[in-house]
């Protein structure tokens, strides 16, 4: 009886470790890269420096819509999280606030990773392995439209959803 109730326990811990590891697998595994040369939000771009933000949008203030490396003074991270009044910021593939799911799909692809997170909800998350870019879309769960976009260089920031 001992056995049998031991090897119940072991297989329900096994199942249960395979589940987990399942879950946290599904948010770090490799995707296949997609192609984010060239990308930005706007006419702004991983990269760029702040004499060209500034040439660019001489009104834009540090309001948190892009993270600026502290050395290099260049853009690492770009984040679309409203729409602003007079300004239609899209992705150099036309993808906003607002978009749909399936534009989304049929502008990037279906190489992407799904991650439901705490500060966005329900994410999918290109990965661009040459420029070492990851563009993430929030996707609202009830209306499949894009609630954020989030460009950022995964080398030099962690960008925590």
């Amino acid at each position: 009886m001992l056995k049998k109730t031991l090897l119940t326990v072991g297989i329900l811990f096994a199942g249960l470790c395979a589940f987990l590891g399942i879950t946290w697998l599904k948010d770090t595994w490799p995707i296949e890269s997609t192609s984010l040369k060239n990308e930005g939000v706007g006419k702004l771009a991983i990269g760029m420096d702040e004499s060209q933000i500034r040439h660019y949008y001489p009104e834009i203030s540090d309001a948190g819509n892009f993270i600026v490396h502290t050395k290099t003074k260049e853009i690492i991270c770009l984040e679309l999280s409203d729409k602003i009044a007079g300004q239609n910021f899209t992705t150099k593939k036309g993808i906003g606030i607002g978009s749909s799911l399936a534009d989304v799909k049929r502008e990037y692809g279906t190489n992407y990773r799904q991650k439901h997170t705490e500060r966005y909800g329900n994410l999918i998350e290109f990965q661009d392995d040459q420029t070492n870019q990851k563009l993430a879309f929030g996707i609202d769960a009830s209306n499949e439209k894009v609630t954020v976009v989030v460009l950022f260089d995964y080398k030099k920031y962690n960008y925590q959803y």
